[in-house]
């Protein structure tokens, strides 16, 4: 407990010291400003979290945005220059789906170990939770933002973050502290408010929050094949799943069947504008919180037959990337991304 005591009493004395250092190293992504092609792809060295090591306490790799940024430039031809870096979602865009009253709570340290299921946070000063954590979802918020308007040009994007789908409106949870997904579409819907938008939904959990913000609203339609035993088990908003597909612990094959059979049904009856594919890497075999059976191969076939689906349809597509929890995750999707861009985009830079 003495140890205890004076770890807390360290980060303190330490804590303005680096929030100062942050305020005036806060990454600025110099590497976009170089004059380069642009590729769809979005990207911030903001993204990774880091916490004093109290990031390591939690199944999720906080870093691993870095790391498949670096496996992309070093296996394809792919520059860091070639991103595009987002910035960080405004307070104004933020109140396009949340309210004053829930962003307010999240300056309590509190509500934010709640939310990331990590409980010493709230013995953590707020404000260095807003400058360490929550940060660092702003600009992966933001990324979704700028990804969504980058599909609509390019006719595809991938946000290296991103895909908070268990944050509603009012409330957090599941590690997800803004809904960068309805965030991105009604920022598109203020300039197009007849658009389209057909969520698939691929991570191990149910898409519970992207559900109860959108409800019955006839310019959605969502697809989400999750474990139909694990978290979140939200029966009120299941109505509003389209395509509602819950799933036991299947093999790549079953599990592949499933989307084949769902996926260009989907396509169909919604005649989207724009596909955003929420690619979580948990269904891997071994996840401690996805609980489902996908092998590295499943999941690199998985991702690329989304993307197949969406390019041969001709509706634009945005991948974010949301859960995953093993250590292996970054670099799965790391390769993964690399098979959509050599085998589907036919990416070359």
């Amino acid at each position: 407990m003495f140890k205890l005591k004076r770890f807390f009493l360290f980060l303190l004395i330490l804590a303005p010291i680096l929030l100062i250092w942050r305020t005036f190293h806060e990454y600025q992504d110099d590497w976009a400003r170089i004059e380069s092609k642009k590729i769809p792809i979005v990207y911030s060295d903001n993204y990774d979290i880091t916490l004093f090591g109290l990031q390591n306490l939690h199944p999720f790799d906080t870093q691993k945005y870095s790391k498949i940024a670096s496996h992309l430039t070093s296996n394809t031809t792919i520059e860091k220059s070639n991103f595009y870096a987002p910035q960080k979602i405004s307070q104004e865009e933020l109140l396009l789906v949340h309210s004053e009253d829930y962003l307010d709570s999240l300056k309590n340290s509190e509500n934010l170990a709640y939310i990331s299921e990590l409980g010493i946070l709230k013995k953590i000063p707020n404000f260095i939770l807003q400058e360490r954590l929550l940060d660092s979802i702003r600009f992966a918020t933001g990324g979704t933002v700028l990804g969504a308007e980058l599909a609509i040009k390019e006719g595809w994007a991938i946000n290296l973050a991103g895909g908070y789908h268990h944050t509603k409106a009012e409330e957090g949870g599941g590690f997800g502290f803004m809904a960068d997904v309805p965030i991105a579409i009604k920022k598109l819907w203020q300039k197009n408010p007849k658009l389209k938008v057909l969520i698939v939904d691929l991570d191990a959990h149910q898409g519970n929050g992207n559900e109860a913000i959108f409800g019955a609203d006839k310019r959605i339609f969502i697809m989400d094949v999750y474990g139909r035993d694990n978290y979140p088990r939200d029966e009120e908003v299941k109505e509003f799943i389209d395509f509602d597909r819950p799933v036991g612990s299947l093999t790549n094959d079953e599990y592949l069947d499933v989307v084949l059979n769902t996926l260009p049904l989907a396509i169909k009856n919604s005649q989207p504008d724009l596909i955003v594919y929420n690619a979580g890497s948990d269904v891997l075999l071994g996840d401690p919180l996805g609980k489902m059976n996908l092998t590295k191969t499943g999941i690199i076939k998985r991702d690329e037959l989304v993307f197949k689906y969406a390019v041969e349809s001709k509706v634009p597509i945005l991948m974010v990337l949301s859960g995953g929890y093993s250590s292996v995750s970054s670099k799965i999707i790391g390769v993964s991304i690399e098979n959509i861009l050599k085998n589907v985009l036919l990416v070359t830079k």
